[in-house]
């Protein structure tokens, strides 16, 4: 995994750390975000990650678990911090004009990370998008399409490649917006400067990050977006 990506899924599931103070052993939700969170603290580095698995299988006792839960943030505030410090002030990436294979390479990055769900708003795409990134989605992750112009091409599409790999897969219309951004695991929002239709074509573009407190803003509005947009 690219060093920017693990440090945006590092970031985005610091965000959605739920409350411990309901935690029990059988929790289907605790032990769902501390095994995301292990898998990528394991990415970073392999021994803090044996180090994270060890404390979090010793939560269920209430007599060490303010400590253990306390080893568990500070692993994974430490591999935010050491993959800060060795990127680039800026995580995105620039594309200039004719980079077309070294945006499809961070773009597939971007969308092959994802473990339980995809939104992707862009107003151009069309159905190209499915040879090129959804082909290398992990079967089981839901993916949503938020479309304007290309509705003909997308909707047919749709309808194959969700029969064709059993894909839980929907495509949607509106008018209602402008940007190009792909949420991963509604948490991580990434912007991209141009339509993947046609990105680094014949301008420059860039792929970045943002923050997860804007990237939580930023789905809330896509999400009202989506429950009003037209099924196709």
């Amino acid at each position: 995994m690219e060093p920017h990506i693990l440090l945006a899924q590092l970031k985005g599931v610091l965000s959605r750390a739920p409350s411990f103070a309901d935690y029990t052993s059988t929790s289907p939700s605790h032990h769902a975000w501390l095994g995301q969170a292990h898998a990528l603290v394991h990415r970073w580095n392999t021994s803090e990650g044996s180090a994270f698995q060890m404390t979090a299988d010793f939560l269920g006792s209430e007599l060490t678990r303010n400590s253990n839960l306390a080893r568990v943030f500070g692993i994974l505030n430490r591999a935010i911090a050491d993959l800060e410090l060795r990127l680039p002030a800026t995580q995105g990436q620039a594309f200039g004009p004719g980079a077309i294979y070294d945006f499809f390479k961070a773009l597939n990055s971007v969308i092959s990370s994802a473990q339980t769900s995809l939104l992707i708003v862009d107003p151009y795409m069309d159905d190209t998008v499915f040879d090129a990134y959804l082909s290398g989605v992990p079967s089981g992750v839901a993916v949503r399409l938020l479309v304007e112009e290309y509705t003909a091409k997308v909707a047919p599409a749709v309808q194959k490649f969700a029969t064709q790999y059993n894909a839980a897969i929907e495509a949607r219309r509106s008018n209602a917006f402008h940007d190009r951004v792909i949420f991963v695991d509604a948490g991580e929002c990434w912007v991209l400067g141009q339509s993947i239709r046609k990105a680094a074509e014949s301008k420059p573009t860039y792929l970045a990050p943002l923050s997860p407190d804007i990237a939580a803003l930023k789905l809330a509005h896509y999400e009202s977006v989506w429950s009003q947009a037209k099924a196709i």
